[in-house]
């Protein structure tokens, strides 16, 4: 199968928004052709580094905002020159779109003249975020232009229901397999880190939105000295998305405290060892219209080394298994003292191994390709 996918940023750009890229996997598994088109030029410079820049079914091309040009970003991708050549001689079967971009609209008009059929895949919850570098309201016609819509809780199912008849198929995020079989960990293993002395409580991810809660991450911090705060991720925003906030000051602030680390941003790999050995996972997330709608990945990596989960108010993982909600800074700090206690028995770890085992990106590449191939018939 031929794919054209369209995000904003390169599929390897740091901080959230994994989702392109875990689909371009298992896109590329599968043996489909995929070119790639991005437009922000935000770390293109790290794309070398990642093993999927050379296969050979990839074609990475970033395009221009304002001509439309084309330039070609691996060796694979010289041969796909203009949105003629991409939609007339290359010829896709299908196109999905990541981000509601809006120099991508007129790109999209072209693929419904030519019945190229268009999988809107809604990542987020656009709208609510402070800065829109791919082109604010501009969702409505992507959804428009769409043959099938696709996106990632029951929150943004119920909200879109508000302002169009389409229907979306519900396909939250998920964990890599060769990712989850990285991360096992026996149940002798958890049994022997919760015996240490020494506890670590890990959160990993962007830390320089604004949708993390500082007030959370600092009570905890300051009131527990006896816990290692292990946090994983980038505090310097994307240049495109930097809204003016000096996260660095809060970062320093707290670097003075013995109990904490910062990390900053590592690679996927690196991140195995950091979650096996710690006691306790946190999502400190502010609940707001973008965090409700959320389905966080890192909660699946989390469940995947056996790691109990506190968070906020996040609707779409409540029920998911030892994730425990909190209302309040005390009661978020009650329940990791909770969880650092009393650790997990064997049927908890049962009950994590299971779920992650269920929840893997090859089963929603999946049910998104029994989408794609359903718009492909309709249109043959």
């Amino acid at each position: 199968m031929k794919v054209v996918v369209l995000s904003y940023y390169n599929p390897w750009i740091s901080g959230g928004g994994h989702r392109p890229v875990c689909f371009l996997e298992e896109d590329l598994k599968k043996g489909h052709e995929v070119v790639f088109i991005f437009e922000s030029s935000a770390e293109t410079e790290c794309m070398p580094s990642f093993g999927l820049y050379n296969n050979p079914n990839l074609k990475l091309v970033r395009r221009d905002k304002y001509s439309g040009a084309f330039e070609a970003m691996n060796v694979q991708a010289q041969g796909i020159v203009s949105e003629d050549y991409l939609l007339d001689v290359w010829k896709p079967d299908y196109i999905r779109s990541h981000n509601p971009v809006g120099s991508y609209i007129e790109l999209l008009k072209r693929c419904k003249e030519k019945n190229i059929p268009h999988l809107y895949d809604q990542m987020d919850y656009w709208d609510g975020f402070p800065v829109q570098p791919w082109g604010e309201c501009t969702e409505d016609a992507y959804i428009d232009f769409a043959v099938s819509n696709t996106t990632i809780s029951n929150w943004l199912v119920e909200k879109n229901s508000l302002k169009t008849t389409k229907p979306f198929a519900m396909i939250p995020n998920a964990i890599k397999e060769n990712f989850a079989e990285e991360l096992f960990v026996t149940y002798s293993e958890v049994e022997q880190r919760n015996i240490r002395k020494r506890k670590t409580v890990v959160y990993s991810g962007a830390i320089w939105p604004e949708w993390f809660d500082w007030d959370v991450m600092s009570y905890l911090i300051e009131r527990r000295p006896q816990y290692d705060f292990l946090m994983i991720g980038a505090y310097n925003p994307s240049s495109d998305e930097d809204d003016g906030r000096n996260v660095k000051e809060i970062v320093a602030r707290l670097k003075a405290f013995d109990n904490v680390t910062f990390l900053g941003q590592i690679s996927h790999m690196e991140l195995i060892p950091h979650l096996q050995r710690s006691n306790v996972s946190i999502i400190p997330f502010v609940v707001n219209d973008v965090t409700e709608a959320c389905s966080p990945l890192k909660c699946f990596e989390y469940l995947g080394a056996s790691l109990p989960v506190v968070t906020t108010a996040l609707p779409e993982i409540k029920d998911y298994p030892m994730v425990f909600t909190a209302h309040s800074k005390e009661e978020f700090l009650e329940l990791v003292d909770s969880l650092i206690q009393r650790g997990i028995t064997e049927e908890q770890y049962v009950e994590m191994k299971t779920f992650v085992d269920d929840n893997t990106w090859k089963a929603r590449s999946n049910a998104l390709e029994d989408i794609a191939l359903d718009m492909i018939s309709q249109g043959e």
